[in-house]
């Protein structure tokens, strides 16, 4: 298995604030048809078929109905669910289990997505979930209050439409704090806003470029890894831009991602990531990857877990310009931390 390494998104925290307000926010309009990516014929690779394509369609729109609309016809009965930080479901009608048990408990829900990346083999969907927490949910009594989060979905799908596997990742901290029960350091986080345009949609198009910007991400991830500062800001553009769930703005520029880079092998020490998956669509990267070491030193708001190897998984989403990253967005649950051992 190749290594390399990665930029986790537990930078400097910002936080959050729950609203005793018990409406969901109003869901925002979805252009169905940014679904609809237009596609050449490949000489290579085949991509993905017509039924892969409307997967993440329905995938969204299952969220918006209580019995999660065509959902259970879509799993397959070898499905398998990941929410980094919670034990995985294996099978059709415990995958079906594990959405309910991570979205059920919340009345109004609404995803609503902001870009679809299309490979031969997976669909990545970055989204905004809104709902009210009418159930019990993570240990946490059901309080009437609404919610608003970032997370990403990552879908493998079968030639036939069906998804044999579906990787969750969002912060289980950011939302607890919404609903005020999360650390004290996420007190101030507002609630995450719904996305601002039409749906962005990009299918892989098996290009020389595509794999340049694969072979960027590995690169700079290898720099973390390898301790090479200069490797590591030197892979990005001047302006570049982090964003991560657990601050409230995005980290920009040189210094902010060397302080980062300095933060991430001060607070782990033999720093050692693995990678599970990366592709190249358009102009942008999706590297699946984690970060393993012992934590020295506190993460945020997570104290260090000294004697212990701790694993957190990855998905970043970088955005490449002129041959650098220009914008990662990253996403992670550093609740996993703390889950492990347990």
């Amino acid at each position: 298995m190749h290594r390399i390494p990665s930029l986790t998104g537990i930078a400097l925290l910002l936080a959050a604030c729950s609203s005793e307000n018990a409406n969901a926010p109003p869901p925002p309009p979805v252009d169905w048809h940014a679904f609809e990516v237009p596609h050449a014929p490949h000489t290579g690779p085949t991509g993905p078929t017509r039924r892969e394509r409307a997967v993440a369609e329905s995938f969204v729109a299952a969220f918006s109905t209580p019995s999660w609309g065509e959902l259970p016809q879509l799993v397959a009965g070898d499905a398998h669910y990941v929410w980094p930080g919670m034990p995985d479901a294996r099978g059709h009608d415990a995958v079906i289990k594990a959405f309910d048990a991570t979205f059920g408990a919340f009345d109004k829900r609404v995803l609503a997505p902001s870009r679809v990346l299309r490979s031969d083999a997976a669909t990545s969907v970055e989204w905004t979930f809104s709902g009210v927490q009418a159930r019990d949910w993570m240990g946490v009594a059901a309080t009437s209050k609404p919610v608003s989060f970032h997370g990403v979905a990552i879908l493998f799908t079968k030639d036939d439409g069906s998804i044999a596997d579906v990787h969750v990742i969002f912060d289980l901290a950011v939302v607890k704090a919404q609903l005020g029960a999360g650390p004290k350091e996420l007190a101030a986080l507002p609630p995450a806003p719904p996305p601002s345009g039409p749906v962005q949609g990009v299918e892989a198009a098996h290009t020389p470029d595509e794999t340049r910007t694969v072979q960027v991400a590995h690169a700079w991830l290898d720099a973390l890894e390898k301790n090479d500062e200069a490797g590591y800001v030197g892979a990005m553009t001047d302006d570049a831009v982090v964003e991560t769930l657990e601050r409230a703005q995005p980290a920009h520029g040189r210094e902010e991602m060397k302080a980062h880079f300095k933060a991430m092998h001060h607070a782990i020490s033999q720093l050692d990531t693995t990678l599970d998956n990366a592709w190249g669509v358009g102009k942008y990267a999706v590297v699946e990857y984690y970060v393993a070491g012992e934590q020295v030193a506190p993460l945020g708001w997570l104290p260090p877990q000294r004697n212990k190897v701790v694993r957190l998984q990855v998905v970043d989403v970088m955005e490449m310009r002129d041959g650098k990253i220009a914008h990662v967005w990253r996403y992670d649950n550093p609740s996993q931390i703390l889950a492990q051992g347990m």
